[in-house]
């Protein structure tokens, strides 16, 4: 499974995360009646313009502008989601098949249309670049083996699998899909396939063929047994499922496995709301959104006005790459930009923010904070003192949560429960605690431990924080203060995000790198957190609580059988009975076993001006001002 932690940008604190990034986005109030241009300062530059290869927010910010799916949340909704290029759709089969009806007339900026055969080239076209992203489709779905005798999924032998896939490129190559012949045409519609057309206009999804579809029976052997999944929707609405234009792919380059197309990644020609044009990844750059004025989705949108998926834009916007913080807040004071998105936004940024007349800054919903970013302390399970229970434990009640909260996150942050964050589906089912704050009971557990004594004071531990403000650090000095208090010992150590990535990872020869001296380590103790691609409680567990997961495997290196078969059986589950016993047995096994010490989950906000308006909240808006829809914007 690739590791979804590549998508994150960098961590806030008190502030703004875009699903898998973080910033906070403010208006500037000074935009004069009947401005045409919204311009924005943007902390961080993009990683591709190609949506089946970007894997930050910035990028993510982009492609969504610039290209559609069939799907995508409905407004500021985390759990319905309305049609964009399909008008409709159905479920049958057992859950084991969606069947997408697309719009009529659909088509790309410069004209070519979007169909049914569009889709099965994009969605297959997503699989085979084996980019980052990837994972959020290969969940379901896999390359196809394009013959009627025998359908591939994930588990299929290898060597049979890479002559599928350089069948499949072959073909995504050569075919032409606007008007393909009867045998390309028989090849699509061949039902032992993840994606299967069945008529021009009417595609049909079938799951079943991921890695979430592969088991092992009782002797250990892998075995194929397909299986549903209650987040589909959620998944489809980020961008590697977006349609992109075969002819363009063809004409510049075509496709190749595993290699990105150069072209695509500085140059768009997508079938949404905007035109974006003067592209440059450099600090200083950017890009120009300009409405579309041959957006195929007026008249859908007249038809469907409620859905402001699909709602033409009318307000050119221009994205300003600006790394430096000053320099993006004075042009916000100044009035040379309307919004913004910083990099980092700790207690003091919210204040001067807040200082600058005509500016409403507003929490958000607890979702969007704990989508970017809710955060733990990680304990090595197979590290001393960490391998006692009773040492984990006093140190979950050693520790002064309100104090953190107040002090270093200025009450912009909550204390949770995980391994799901607040406000997802099935977070906290039986309505557990935070850890308390109980320093008597704490010293009492420590007394009962390898620990007692002050036997573990004369030993630091190197503990891993972030480096991106004042609020880690500080967090880090109150954890020092509140764990020699117990006579644990922890010498706080500064990384970068960059730096936390590679903690997470194995080094060439299988090691983790939290047990090698690199970056200052070892690390048996630190930070960790994980931010989603997408709203579903499974996202989560699959990273921070199954065995293999990027932020469990080498950090608090928690391993149970038992969990990991309850992340994937919750994962292929449709009865909400169910669902609330697996997540409810997943999140107290974790709780008394006090894997992780679940620390905070930011607050996220807005900063709004009064001539800015019609934004919506969306949870893969991907744009400024935070998770909302460029579409729907416009300046008085």
């Amino acid at each position: 499974m690739d590791p979804k932690w590549t998508r994150v940008i960098v961590v806030v604190v008190v502030v703004v995360v875009i699903l898998a990034g973080i910033g906070l986005y403010v208006f500037r109030p000074k935009s004069s009646p009947g401005a045409k241009i919204l311009k924005i300062d943007q902390a961080e530059t993009v990683d591709s313009l190609d949506p089946a290869v970007t894997f930050s927010t910035p990028g993510w910010a982009a492609v969504q502008q610039e290209y559609q799916g069939l799907v995508q949340y409905n407004g500021s909704s985390s759990t319905a989601f309305s049609g964009v290029l399909a008008e409709s759709w159905t479920v049958s089969n057992g859950s084991l098949s969606w069947t997408f009806h697309l719009w009529p007339g659909a088509h790309f900026s410069n004209g070519d249309p979007i169909t049914a055969y569009t889709m099965w080239f994009s969605l297959y076209r997503s699989l085979l670049l084996e980019q980052g992203p990837q994972f959020i489709l290969e969940q379901n779905f896999f390359s196809p083996s394009l013959t009627s005798a025998y359908g591939l999924y994930y588990g299929s032998n290898l060597t049979v699998v890479q002559a599928a896939n350089t069948t499949l490129a072959a073909d995504l190559n050569a075919w032409d899909f606007t008007a393909p012949t009867a045998s390309e045409l028989a090849t699509m519609e061949l039902g032992n396939q993840s994606f299967q057309v069945i008529n021009n206009l009417t595609l049909q999804l079938n799951v079943g063929y991921g890695y979430l579809d592969e088991g092992l029976n009782a002797t250990g052997v892998p075995y194929w047994a397909p299986v549903p999944y209650t987040y589909l929707l959620a998944t489809l609405s980020a961008p590697n499922s977006y349609a992109v234009d075969p002819k363009v792919v063809q004409a510049n380059g075509g496709v190749v496995e595993g290699q990105p197309l150069a072209y695509l990644s500085t140059n768009t020609v997508g079938s949404g709301q905007y035109l974006l044009s003067g592209y440059s990844d450099i600090s200083g750059g950017g890009y120009t959104l300009t409405p579309d004025p041959n957006y195929w989705g007026r008249a859908a949108y007249a038809q469907d006005p409620w859905n402001h998926e699909i709602q033409p834009a009318n307000t050119t916007i221009q994205v300003i790459f600006q790394q430096l913080q000053s320099v993006t807040i004075n042009d916000l004071k100044t009035g040379l930009v309307q919004e913004a998105s910083f990099a980092y936004t700790g207690p003091s940024t919210i204040s001067q923010l807040q200082g600058i007349s005509g500016l409403t800054v507003s929490a958000l919903p607890t979702i969007y904070g704990a989508t970017g970013g809710s955060w733990w302390i990680y304990m090595n399970q197979n590290t001393f003192p960490f391998n006692n229970l009773t040492v984990r434990e006093a140190i979950a009640h050693a520790i002064n949560y309100t104090q953190i909260v107040d002090q270093a996150f200025g009450g912009y942050a909550s204390q949770w429960v995980g391994p799901v964050p607040p406000s997802y589906p099935y977070y906290d089912p039986q309505g557990l605690s935070p850890y308390p704050y109980n320093l008597a009971l704490a010293q009492q557990e420590i007394a009962s431990s390898p620990c007692a004594a002050n036997a573990c004071a004369g030993t630091a531990i190197p503990y891993a924080y972030l480096s991106t403000g004042t609020d880690w650090s500080d967090t880090a000095q109150y954890l020092k203060q509140d764990l020699a208090q117990i006579g644990i010992t922890i010498q706080p150590v500064p990384i970068s995000l960059d730096q936390l990535y590679q903690e997470q990872a194995l080094t060439s020869s299988g090691t983790c790198t939290t047990a090698t001296t690199a970056n200052g380590g070892p690390f048996p103790m630190g930070q960790e957190f994980y931010t989603s691609d997408y709203i579903s409680p499974d996202d989560w567990t699959q990273n921070d609580a199954v065995s293999y997961g990027s932020a469990n495997l080498c950090m608090s290196a928690y391993a149970n059988s038992t969990m990991d078969s309850l992340i994937y059986t919750a994962a292929a589950e449709t009865n909400a009975a169910n669902l609330t016993s697996d997540y409810t047995q997943m999140t107290s096994m974790m709780y008394y076993n006090y894997t992780d010490i679940w620390l905070v989950s930011p607050t996220a906000f807005t900063v709004a001006s009064d001539n800015v308006h019609g934004y919506v909240q969306n949870p893969m808006g991907s744009a400024e001002p935070y998770v909302t829809l460029f579409n729907t914007e416009w300046l008085s």
